[in-house]
């Protein structure tokens, strides 16, 4: 009887959700690039190759915005090596760098093939893991004399070795200069429209990290666990200020530990953000050193829901987006039916948050357990535009003058004046239907493109007799997801146009 219960309030639920679905929402996804788990499935061999990645990603990010992902978070920095032409790092196996002189730049062409599907591109960047220890043998002669650790020359000082794996030392000065540099890098080279935080704490076990000699010099007699979150905060504090000095609409946001801290009525062992491994994202938030945070919230139950509560209470009104493992539905590791994931995606709307974003991007798209259509045809069913970064920008772009509407034998073709935008600035435009007058454009059902870049747009037109009439109109969209008013309607009659 209570399982039945539990699903009538599910379906309830969901039904609700089709019928209230939000205007503006992070609609959010993954792609892994470590290991090849997502993106590219053929590394780079040959100038053949490089035509079958742009492909491989196009494929992905048309399905993607066929189940109405609107933000991807591309991974730029893997362990110690990148997916672009770096200065500072070297390119990763899967894209080799002897290809660039054929102008072929993985991160730049997935930034502008995000960007021609309406979607924004936020470079992921893995910040202190780099690899695994190597060793190697010291000979003197035949003899082996010892084995030392093969650390790479741009990490001499800053990395430790611990459980078989490289770190860099949050706690030496240099390691925040070096990765500060490595964001500039991105920033001022791409126009990317975010930098996103991975492992931006002490790795697991974090209180066996072999940081002594650091803390003995640098730690100035301070609680070592405060000194430990206060390296973390270092580097987040510096980089968010490096980026907004280059280019102040570029997002920064991080994925962090699900939980923050214990909380009453939680009584299960389990880590936690700020003892576990020194990661303090409230203070971030806090101190408006991040615009949004993504909770790794791969769990379930009262390891799901109080925390998303949580979360919330500390947001400071900057965006909390939980971030929902769909590989758990994987045999090998909890095997969740896809309602797991769908309560989970109500449950954030209803507490208010500012969306989801997925894990990973192949679980999404392979439609595990039916998941891509359910998440495709309900939940994400209208489009959504992004929330607005107000406290970044509080100013609205300018209404568009004029727009125009003819028929191009099976399409609608709308066309529109530019909107003038300061130096270096850049406008997007969304474009609303309706049979209705005045258009609401409050109204996500009546989104019939987002976030385009030029000031023309093909609707396609069905083939029938039957003859309706559309009011259009446009707005202006800025990078800080600013959104003006609707330009003056077009009337349009003619054949039934798809969205």
């Amino acid at each position: 009887m209570k399982q039945f219960i539990f699903y009538f309030i599910f379906a309830v639920g969901f039904i609700f959700n089709l019928a209230a679905q939000p205007k503006r929402e992070i609609r959010g996804v993954w792609i892994t690039v470590n290991y090849a788990l997502d993106w590219p499935k053929h590394p780079l061999h040959s100038r053949a190759d490089i035509e079958r990645q742009k492909e491989d990603l196009d494929r992905m990010l048309d399905k993607l915005k066929n189940a109405g992902i609107n933000m991807v978070f591309i991974q730029t920095r893997l362990r110690g090596n990148v997916i672009y032409p770096s200065k500072i790092e070297p390119t990763n196996e899967y894209f080799d760098k002897k290809y660039a002189s054929l102008k072929y730049d993985p991160l730049a062409y997935a930034i502008n093939a995000c960007r021609q599907r309406g979607m924004e591109c936020h470079a992921w960047m893995v910040v202190y893991p780099v690899g695994s220890a190597v060793r190697k043998k010291r000979r003197r002669g035949q003899k082996t004399t010892r084995s030392i650790l093969a650390i790479p020359d741009r990490y001499k000082e800053m990395a430790k070795s611990f459980k078989g794996a490289l770190y860099l030392d949050p706690g030496h000065p240099k390691t925040t200069d070096y990765l500060v540099g490595l964001v500039k890098e991105v920033v001022a080279e791409y126009d990317i429209d975010g930098i996103h935080f991975d492992y931006v704490r002490y790795p697991d076990s974090a209180g066996q990290f072999p940081d002594a000699d650091t803390y003995r010099r640098y730690g100035n007699g301070e609680d070592k666990a405060d000194w430990r979150r206060e390296n973390i905060n270092r580097f987040v504090y510096e980089a968010y200020d490096a980026v907004k000095s280059l280019k102040p609409w570029v997002q920064v946001s991080s994925s962090v530990i699900a939980m923050y801290d214990k909380i009453p009525g939680v009584e299960r062992r389990h880590w936690t953000a700020l003892h576990s491994v020194y990661q303090d994202p409230a203070d971030w938030i806090q101190k408006g050193k991040h615009d949004f945070i993504v909770p790794m919230m791969y769990y379930a139950d009262d390891f799901f829901f109080p925390f998303v509560d949580d979360w919330m209470a500390r947001c400071n009104e900057r965006f909390v987006v939980p971030g929902l493992g769909l590989y758990q539905m994987e045999a090998n590791e909890f095997g969740w039916k896809p309602e797991v994931l769908l309560e989970q995606i109500r449950y954030s709307r209803d507490r208010q948050t500012h969306g989801n974003v997925f894990f990973r991007a192949r679980h999404l798209l392979e439609n595990r357990k039916g998941i891509y259509d359910e998440i495709s045809s309900g939940f994400y069913s209208t489009p959504a535009i992004l929330p607005a970064l107000t406290w970044l920008s509080g100013s609205f772009p300018e209404t568009p003058k004029q727009i125009y509407a003819r028929k191009n034998r099976n399409s609608l073709l709308l066309e529109w004046d530019k909107v003038p935008t300061d130096t270096g600035n850049i406008v997007f435009y969304n474009i609303y239907r309706s049979e209705i007058f005045p258009v609401d454009i409050e109204n996500p059902r009546n989104l019939a493109a987002v976030r385009l870049e030029n000031n023309f747009c093909e609707l396609p037109i069905s083939t029938g007799s039957e003859e309706t009439g559309y009011y259009y109109v446009v707005t202006s969209y800025d990078r800080y997801h600013n959104e003006s008013a609707a330009s003056e309607p077009v009337y349009f009659v003619g054949e039934t146009v798809d969205k």
